[in-house]
């Protein structure tokens, strides 16, 4: 069985999503581990917010191209 890598540009599934914002918490927590200043706060708010507008739009694009594979199965008779 062979696993891919998740996308980040052309996310596929929710499988992508949870992998981005699991290492992203990852990150943010061994930089906070490491430095802890108002600076790098701010710097990982930014970060998060990054994150969070990313996840939107990934979501939205995997439900938008799984609609639109939904219409185009009901197009097509089951019998071609």
């Amino acid at each position: 069985m062979s696993a891919r890598l998740p996308s980040v540009r052309h996310p596929h599934s929710f499988y992508d999503v949870f992998t981005v914002v699991a290492a992203a918490v990852a990150i943010m927590a061994l930089v906070l581990a490491v430095r802890y200043g108002s600076a790098i706060r701010l710097e990982m708010v930014v970060f998060m917010a990054i994150i969070f507008l990313w996840v939107g739009w990934a979501i939205e694009r995997i439900l938008a191209e799984s609609e639109a594979r939904s219409k185009q199965r009901q197009e097509k008779p089951p019998w071609e």
